[in-house]
């Protein structure tokens, strides 16, 4: 997913996050071959607001909580969660919710 991400290999047209906003990718950013979120320095525009920030990538949202990121100030600065399955709603660690956007991974 990560490969898909970075090179943009997804219709980009009509994308929307999960909350129904209309998203635009700008940048996907730079992977983050590290500890802490997988994309550094994207940049999105969620209904007509632009967000830079990181990206990170799960296959269920709900690794989000397994991963514990929802008490990991690292990922306080997560400004889209991409996920193959919707499973949950995420949250940073003060509890303000993070964009999510479903992606399917073609084969």
């Amino acid at each position: 997913m990560h490969y898909v991400w970075s090179n943009r290999l997804f219709p980009q047209n009509n994308l929307v996050t999960t909350d129904g906003k209309r998203l635009q990718i700008i940048n996907p950013g730079v992977i983050n071959n590290d500890a802490g979120p997988d994309f550094f320095n994207a940049a999105v525009m969620i209904d007509g607001d632009t967000w830079v920030g990181n990206v990170e990538i799960h296959t269920a949202s709900s690794d989000w909580m397994k991963h514990k990121h929802h008490t990991d100030s690292r990922y306080d600065s997560v400004i889209l969660h991409i996920a193959t399955k919707i499973d949950a709603e995420i949250s940073r660690s003060n509890g303000e919710v993070i964009p999510q956007l479903q992606l399917e991974c073609p084969i």
